[in-house]
This record gives C-alpha cells, sequence and structure tokens, in this order.
C-alpha cells in the first residue's frame, strides 16, 4: 500500500473497478472526457491516480440533472421551432 505522500496508479482494470465501470465504458469515459486521461509511467501501460478518479466523479454528479434539464429545453425549442 503507497503511503500517504505518494499518489496510488491504477490500472484499467482497477480503475474501472474503482469509478464502478467496466472496462470498455472506462475507456468511453475518458474518451467522452468524463473521467480524466490516463498517464503512462511506461509504454502501453495506461494508470489512472485514484484521486483524480475520485475527483472526476465528484465533479460529475451533478450533471444528469444539468444534461436532463439541457435535453428538455432542447425538445421544447425544436417543438416551438416545428
Amino acid at each position: 500500500m503507497p503511503s500517504p505522500q505518494t499518489p496510488e496508479l491504477l490500472t484499467a482494470e482497477r480503475a474501472a473497478e474503482a469509478v464502478g465501470l467496466s472496462l470498455a465504458a472506462l475507456w468511453r469515459a475518458v474518451a467522452a472526457g468524463r473521467l480524466p486521461a490516463p498517464v503512462y509511467p511506461a509504454p502501453r501501460a495506461p494508470r489512472w491516480y485514484r484521486h483524480e478518479l475520485h475527483a472526476a466523479l465528484e465533479a460529475t454528479r451533478a450533471k444528469p440533472c444539468e444534461a436532463m434539464a439541457a435535453r428538455r429545453s432542447a425538445k421544447l425549442a425544436a417543438s416551438r421551432a416545428a
């Protein structure tokens, strides 16, 4: 276990497990910008900092409500334009 001063690096499998996603969903979330990009301490060895993953999850907690409101307003605007 790393010391409190050393940030913990997670493999893709462990990162997906930490955020409750499948491996494919983890990579989709990274590609969409919802989760941070990995760091590469060695070629072909993506790693994520545990604290960055948790910060990204905290930052996106309110987004489902905001996304729903945006979809509603877009739908309303489209129905008014028609």
